[in-house]
């Protein structure tokens, strides 16, 4: 059997189609289809049920899928004794962050970063959805969370509390939302079937009636710029800082979390990677616009 095979075919059992592999495999349609063909001809027997909803284990994908499991973990072990044995300040720092602060703050500091450190090479992953990384997919995770998992190690940024932000037209209208009793009076600014995961926007789409609503978007930068447009009244986390919209009120159900930097126990020695780190952090808490917010 040709081991190369095995990460494509762990990549189509996470994601249960060929489409969505070969996205996570950076390959094609075709060559990801040819290469299920040929590990399923080595094997003598197919590895998935081809079903309307996507692809399903057969006995024999069940039977392999642990043994594709931990010979990937002990490729990603080794991959990463490797790196946390480089101390050298060259070569690239995989980065992944929310599309907030990967917008609005860290091209600034990676412009920094770059003039101090010109051999290392930052390749940034911007995404809301959380890279694993005990697989590799990142070196270092930027994460708003109030618990980050117990098998990354790093640092606090700063804690995050939430709150009501509206553009200062609001602000001086008579009668503008301080608490959130208060709230319903106004044009809501809401979340769609995507942020219902978070507590902040759960609360919103139980407590306050549907005719609030005046606008709904996906994501939070969203949500901040139509506040600053004037729509109405956005419910977000301190970081969603706009020279454009003032801050009405705490906004209890958001709970208060915290902005994160990640990595995993076996690279936080390696050279590049603790540069990255400790310059990120130190760019962070000397911001201005972070200066509200405690440590």
């Amino acid at each position: 059997m040709d081991w190369q095979y095995l990460p494509d075919f762990l990549g189509i059992v996470r994601t249960r189609s060929l489409a969505g592999a070969a996205r996570l495999r950076g390959v094609n349609h075709s060559t990801l289809f040819r290469r299920l063909n040929q590990l399923e001809k080595q094997l003598g027997a197919r590895l998935f049920e081809r079903l309307p909803d996507g692809y399903q284990l057969t006995l024999l994908g069940e039977r392999l899928l642990p043994f594709a499991e931990r010979m990937e973990e002990q490729a990603h072990a080794l991959e990463r004794e490797l790196s946390g044995a480089d101390s050298s300040l060259r070569g690239t720092v995989r980065l992944t962050a929310p599309d907030n602060i990967a917008y609005s703050y860290l091209p600034g500091y990676l412009k920094t970063l770059r003039e101090r450190y010109p051999d290392i090479c930052v390749e940034l992953l911007v995404s809301n959805t959380d890279f694993n990384l005990n697989r590799h997919e990142a070196d270092l995770a930027l994460r708003a969370t109030r618990q980050p998992p117990e098998y990354l190690v790093g640092r606090q940024i700063f804690q995050l509390g939430w709150g009501l932000y509206a553009a200062p037209e609001f602000v001086v209208s008579p009668g503008a939302p301080a608490t959130l009793e208060q709230l319903p009076q106004w044009p809501v600014i809401g979340p769609d079937a995507s942020l219902l995961y978070l507590p902040a926007f759960r609360w919103m789409q139980q407590q306050l009636p549907a005719d609030c609503f005046v606008v709904r978007a996906s994501n939070l930068m969203a949500m901040s710029s139509l506040a600053e447009a004037g729509l109405g009244v956005a419910a977000l986390p301190d970081d969603q800082v706009k020279p454009g919209l003032k801050r009405l009120c705490d906004f209890e159900p958001g709970l208060r979390g915290g902005l994160w930097l990640l990595t995993h126990p076996d690279l936080r020695q390696t050279g590049r990677i603790k540069v990255v780190m400790d310059f990120l952090l130190e760019a962070f808490r000397q911001d201005e616009r972070f200066a509200g917010l405690t440590d």
